[in-house]
């Protein structure tokens, strides 16, 4: 219907036939265009603003099922997504499976869909405690696998601060995730996933209040992530909830 109606107007305003086609096809494929992104825009929004994974998990598994398999690229790219969704939920294994389970073959340098789905298993990897394993792929593949966007710049940076906080070195991750704290373009998940890292390392540190106050932030905006979860048994927990 849009195609004709373009077509239409188009030709009453005296366009002959083939260029009428022609731009008719361009405004189109544009429309579509502009709504496939702000389609996967508003999907996308669901886990990193709205902190819900499990409706971002449901979008994500409703959009699977209308591509049906017609692109292996975007297949692969919502099967990384689906795996995000299960890491947000702290279901680490599962996520893990879905990732090794994807084509390799459908994965880019270019559009960084192998940048993604390598650091995603890597944080599955240290999450369950395959430390050997998330440092193999740690010191072979992000070195070669440069980010190709701002938003890639920042997951890597935060891939450095988590694996710094695996080996133990907190004092180093804790330097990275703070500076990590004035990066403007941070989502909501991704700022709360750091403070439940600096909360971690202050009850470390027995910094019990510090740890109190980021948890309990963790706890009022994460919704339904798991790290919200945590906070939200922390605070119940700690002691010094008596004192706020």
């Amino acid at each position: 219907m849009v195609t004709f109606a373009v077509m239409a107007i188009l030709m009453l305003l005296g366009l002959k036939v083939i260029p009428a086609a022609i731009i008719t096809f361009l405004t189109v494929v544009s429309i579509y265009i502009i709504i496939a992104v702000t389609s996967n825009k508003r999907r996308l929004s669901l886990l990193d603003e709205k902190c819900d994974p499990e409706e971002f998990l449901a979008a994500t598994e409703k959009q699977k099922q209308v591509m049906k398999k017609e692109d292996p690229k975007i297949e692969a790219y919502l099967d990384i997504n689906r795996a995000v969704a299960f890491i947000s939920m702290g279901r680490f294994d599962e996520a893990k499976k879905i990732l090794l389970l994807i084509d390799k073959e459908a994965l880019s340098h270019k559009n960084g869909s192998l940048f993604a789905y390598t650091v995603n298993l890597i944080v599955c990897y240290y999450e369950l405690g395959e430390i050997d394993s998330a440092e193999e792929l740690f010191e072979t593949q992000m070195p070669v696998l440069p980010p190709v966007n701002k938003r890639m710049e920042l997951f890597a940076k935060i891939l450095v601060a988590e694996r710094l906080f695996f080996l133990k070195r907190y004092g180093e991750s804790r330097e990275h995730f703070e500076r990590l704290l004035n990066e403007k373009k941070l989502s909501k998940r991704s700022r709360l996933e750091i403070l439940y890292r600096l909360a971690q390392m202050d009850e470390l540190d027995g910094n019990a209040e510090a740890a109190f106050k980021k948890y309990k932030k963790i706890a009022d905006y994460g919704n339904k992530l798991w790290i919200a979860e945590k906070a939200r048994e922390k605070c119940g927990n700690m002691p010094v909830n008596q004192v706020y």
